[in-house]
């Protein structure tokens, strides 16, 4: 049996502007049975590659950033959404940011060697 090759919502787009190809043809090529769902499915696939290529352009400072802040929103989000207006999340988010900065080091400490080294020495003491 003869499997089919389907083509990316890319290169089906590319192959009906420049080739000529039908507008059925692309739909029958690619597998989509809506043309908005290919037209969606590219422009998301368009979004990903941007973000992508930002995440690639970040500093390693920018990048560590960008993950404390996100550390922020997933350890305080509910309490940001429910109590905090959204003009103020900025000065919000940079007041929580050494406190999960900090819990972070300390979990990090808490999982050294030399540190669980230490309780197990003290565990056999007692």
């Amino acid at each position: 049996m003869i499997k089919q090759q389907l083509m990316s919502p890319s290169m089906a787009l590319y192959y009906w502007r420049e080739k000529g190809m039908s507008m059925e043809q692309v739909l029958s090529h690619t597998g989509y049975s809506r043309w908005s769902d290919l037209a969606a499915d590219h422009i998301d696939a368009l979004e990903s590659e941007e973000m992508a290529l930002q995440d690639r352009m970040m500093s390693p400072d920018e990048r560590q950033r960008e993950e404390d802040i996100e550390a922020v929103w997933c350890e305080f989000g509910d309490y940001l959404k429910e109590f905090v207006p959204p003009a103020e999340y900025d000065d919000e988010i940079e007041r929580l940011l050494p406190l999960v900065i900090a819990t972070r080091q300390a979990d990090a400490a808490a999982m050294s060697r030399p540190f669980r080294d230490a309780v197990r020495r003290r565990k056999l003491n007692t």
